[in-house]
């Protein structure tokens, strides 16, 4: 699993990011993000698992989730199955234009009856836009992009959360976030419990609770997943050997390392890097 920022860069064009993506689960991330920007994850195709902020849902076709600014979350398709997500990303910049503070600005899309369903209808047309040819598509998409904000912004708006608030929040990911942070620089080495706790001022014991409650898994199982994405990715990108891909990502050993990745993808790693190349070359030759 990671866990990491995510930077968003924009379009000055376009008044969000727009990506679609088609996720097999064979490949499915456990990759954890958070960023400033507000973004709408919609289902165009099949079911996807998501995660925010430590709790799951799962959504079919045509439906979709509003995450707010740092929201830590994942999407995914369900396991042994695969989706087609589309993921607009909106623009504090270009919000700015319409409300001067945007800091903590957050959105609840159930606050007033109806415009759940006006977004989920606004998102399946630029869902339908993918399959239009002309060259003004783009238009229809900032015309669909910008009716959505006006929505959000003029019946969504719900609180600011302010910067020295006394407010507790549902779920406090600050010392997730530091934790996840350090172990994604130094994965590549040893890192034991004492050390991590220790970063963000927590015992122990507490810090163990604490990280299994808001990430849904153990630090040691979270460092375990991190090294096997890490060394898969090299093994695929670099064609980097078994033995070195565990030693240069943190494994103590190569033994280590296959047993995490049969625990995970129910293979061995030379296993998996020959069934996702296969599967990479099939695609091509279609």
């Amino acid at each position: 699993m990671d866990y990491k920022y995510d930077i968003i860069s924009f379009d000055n064009k376009i008044p969000a990011t727009l990506k679609v993506e088609n996720i097999d689960s064979k490949t499915r991330k456990t990759e954890l993000l958070w960023h400033r920007e507000p973004e709408l994850v919609y289902v165009m195709s099949g079911k996807a698992e998501c995660v925010i902020n430590g709790e799951e849902q799962t959504l079919d076709k045509g439906e979709f989730v509003l995450l707010n600014s740092e929201d830590v979350h994942l999407a995914r398709p369900l396991e042994d199955s695969s989706c087609s997500l589309l993921f607009v990303i909106f623009s504090l910049e270009y919000i700015k234009q319409f409300k001067n503070a945007v800091d903590g600005l957050l959105f609840d899309i159930d606050s007033v009856s109806g415009i759940r369903e006006s977004v989920g209808n606004l998102l399946g047309k630029i869902s339908d836009s993918y399959g239009n040819n002309s060259a003004y598509v783009s238009m229809l998409q900032i015309a669909y992009v910008n009716q959505i904000y006006y929505l959000l912004l003029e019946h969504c708006v719900c609180y600011r959360r302010l910067p020295n608030s006394s407010e507790i929040p549902k779920r406090d990911f600050s010392y997730a976030k530091t934790a996840i942070s350090y172990i994604n620089e130094n994965y590549s080495r040893e890192i034991t419990l004492d050390e991590i706790s220790s970063i963000v001022n927590l015992s122990p014991s507490y810090f163990s609770k604490y990280f299994k409650k808001v990430t849904q898994t153990s630090f040691s199982e979270y460092l375990a997943n991190l090294r096997l994405e890490k060394a898969i990715r090299d093994m695929l990108d670099n064609n980097t050997s078994v033995s070195a891909a565990a030693l240069k990502n943190g494994f103590a050993n190569v033994k280590s390392f296959i047993t995490q990745c049969k625990k995970v993808y129910n293979c061995t790693p030379a296993q998996y890097k020959k069934r996702i190349t296969e599967k990479n070359v099939k695609v091509k030759t279609h």
